[in-house]
C-alpha cells in the first residue's frame, strides 16, 4: 500500500519550549532489495529546567515507491510503502544506530 510522505525541510531549525530540532539530510538505505527513504536530524534540549542534552534522530518514511511524485509549495512529496514488519524495523534501527542515531521513528500510514 503506497502512501504520500511530505519531506521535511532540511536545515530548518524548529524551536520548542525546551530546545530546537532540525533535519539535516536525506538518506536512502538498501533493505531487502528495496530502498528505504529516511531523514536524519538532531535535537538539542538547551532550555529545559531538567538540564541540557541532545541526540541524533531519524524518521523513516518507508520503502521508496516513487521519488518526488508531486510538489506542494517548497515541499517534495514522495510515494512510500510504510515499514510495518517488526523484524524489518529492528534491522533498519540497527543499521541507523551504527551511524550514531539514537532515536528512530517510523512513519505510519
Amino acid at each position: 500500500m503506497s502512501v504520500h510522505f511530505k519531506h521535511p525541510q532540511l536545515e530548518h531549525e524548529v524551536e520548542s519550549i525546551s530546545g530546537v530540532y532540525a533535519y539535516t539530510y536525506e538518506k536512502r538505505l538498501p533493505v531487502d532489495d528495496k530502498e528505504i527513504l529516511c531523514f536524519i536530524g538532531y535535537a538539542i534540549a538547551n532550555k529545559s529546567c531538567c538540564g541540557v542534552g541532545g541526540c541524533m534522530f531519524a524518521t523513516v518514511a518507508g520503502f521508496l515507491q516513487e521519488y518526488a511524485v508531486q510538489k506542494e509549495g517548497d515541499s517534495i512529496i514522495s510515494a512510500v510503502e510504510p515499514v510495518s514488519d517488526t523484524s524489518t524495523r529492528q534491522r533498519i534501527e540497527a543499521m541507523l544506530r551504527l551511524e550514531g542515531i539514537q532515536q528512530v521513528q517510523f512513519h505510519a500510514a
